[in-house]
Parts: structure tokens; sequence; C-alpha cells
């Protein structure tokens, strides 16, 4: 089967890594050796791509800018596909189609550029449109959400099919895409029209706050680790949460808790999936003694065989 695929892409001039590391593609840089990591820089490719393996009952994992996702040390058999697909359109007056391999700073550039609003919430967030669209990101009271309309899908059972937002399923930090097996291909945004000056000027603003409050984009962090739980009703900060239970800069050989941010985890160069597991685990546990309260993981963890958890 390995030989099959290999053929196609081959054929088909897609590019590919052969037994690589996936962590070299993660923000966390934890992830060894799978059997494929497959790159698209078309949605016709992606497309086609997910057709072919889909036809071969071949398991595979979509993944955009690699943030708030690690993977298992070894995976011989998992493919990994990178969609780097990102082409926005205007769809009406008021609506954008957006591939979701777009990366978040080149959609900003692109909001800047042609005076759309209602996007600036997004700045600093890494990734791609795709990846915060499964995890329903958001910041500062505001989530993507709140701006899609629907998407163009490939779904678990091999159909491409235009679906509403209601189908997406969104929660806090969450959707069915996080976890599930369809595929966003394109998403649909509601958008507002503004200044240029003011949306550069918030976008600035919001990148100073995550730089002044954040773990340096250099560090191997994954994003905020853990949800920000609800507890009678109201919103509770993780991070201060586990910067009361004196965490904050709490360090183990291979990894530590940020002593900017109590809600990032950042891999010191040389941990691998357990250790972060690991040390998870343990601040969980820590936080429920102390608090009486259960922090629910908002990084993405994949098993050796393929599944999200």
């Amino acid at each position: 089967m390995k030989k099959k695929i290999k053929s196609y892409l081959t054929d088909n001039k897609i590019r590919f890594l052969d037994n690589s590391e996936i962590g070299d593609f993660l923000t966390m840089r934890v992830g060894g050796k799978v059997g494929f990591i497959i790159f698209t820089d078309s949605n016709e490719k992606l497309t086609e791509l997910l057709e072919v393996l889909f036809s071969l009952k071949q398991k595979y994992i979509l993944i955009g800018g690699g943030s708030n996702i690690i993977f298992p040390d070894y995976g011989k058999d998992l493919i990994v596909i990178i969609n780097n697909s990102s082409e926005i359109s205007m769809e009406k007056k008021d609506t954008l189609k957006v591939n979701t391999g777009l990366k978040n700073t080149d959609f900003l550039e692109y909001c800047k550029n042609n005076n759309i609003a209602g996007f600036e919430f997004l700045a600093g967030i890494p990734g791609t449109l795709g990846g915060a669209t499964a995890v329903n990101a958001g910041a500062f009271g505001e989530s993507i959400s709140d701006k899609i309309t629907g998407g163009d899908i490939f779904t678990e059972d091999g159909n491409f099919e235009y679906m509403n937002k209601d189908f997406f399923k969104f929660e806090y930090r969450d959707s069915r895409f996080k976890y599930g097996k369809d595929i966003i291909i394109n998403i649909y945004l509601k958008f507002e029209n503004g200044s240029k000056n003011s949306i550069k000027n918030r976008i600035n603003e919001i990148v100073k706050l995550r730089t002044e409050k954040h773990p340096p984009y250099s560090s191997f962090t994954a994003g905020c680790f853990f949800k920000n739980p609800e507890v009678e009703g109201k919103k509770l900060s993780a991070g201060k949460l586990i910067e009361n239970c004196d965490l904050k800069g709490y360090e183990t050989e291979e990894a530590m808790i940020s002593d900017k941010h109590s809600n990032f985890i950042v891999n010191k160069g040389t941990a691998g999936f357990s250790d972060i597991e690991e040390l998870g685990r343990k601040v969980q546990n820590i936080v429920k003694k102390k608090n009486g309260i259960s922090l629910e993981r908002e990084v993405i963890f994949v098993s050796p065989g393929g599944d999200k958890f």
C-alpha cells in the first residue's frame, strides 16, 4: 500500500517526506517519525489526495500550522497531510471564501490591505484558518465561530459538499472537526468594512499584549494547554489557577510551565510525548486537589494509531 501512495504522490508531483520527523513541523516540536508527511498547496491537489486515500481506506491526519497538537514519539504507519492551500476570494459583498491552509498572519495582512475588519482578535494566534476553525480559536471575547457561515467539507464518508454553520457543532474551543474525521476545505466568513489604520493599530495592540504576557514565539509550545474552566456560570483563568498552585516556572528535565504565562507548557528541546503528557497530568492533579476544579486539556494529542484525543 505504501508503494501505491508513493507512486501516486510522485506521479502527481506532490511533495512528500518518507519516514521523517513530524515534530519538525509542529510548534511544540513533539512527534517522532511517521510514514508520510505530504504537503498540498492547492485545494485541487488536496481534495484529489483525500479521495485517493479514502478509496484505499487509508487513515490520515490533516494539519495546518502545526500548533495546538502533539504527536507520539513513533508512528511508522501514520500519514500526515500538511495543508498549505491559501487562496482568498470575495464570495459576496460581505462574505469571504478562504482556503483553510491559509496562515492566520497572511489572512490578517489581506484583511488589513483590503479594509476588512473584525478578525483582529486572531493576531498572534499561530497556525492556519483551518486549525483556528477546528478548535474554535478566539481571544478577547471573540471566536472564529462568530464569523463563519459555512464551509466546503470533505466528509468522513467520502463526499465533498457545502455545509452550513450548524454542521460545525461549535463549542468553546471545540468543534466536530477537532477530533472528528471530516475535513474543512474552505470556510465562508462574514466581514465588516473598516479603515486600514484602525485595523493595523488593533492588530499591533493585540500582538503587543501577547508579547508581554505570553512566552516568546520562538519557544516550543502548543499554545494554551488547558481550556479556561467554567464554574457556576463564570469563566475562570486556567493560567491563574495554575499560578495559584505555585506551578509558574515549574520545571522537569525536559519541559516546564512557562514563567510568563502558566497555561503554557514549554518543551525545553528534548521532550517526548510522555514528558508533556505527564507534566500536564501533574498540573491537573494539583489544581484539582487544591481548588476542586478539573482542567480540560485544549491541546490535541495523537495516538500511535493515528487517533486524536
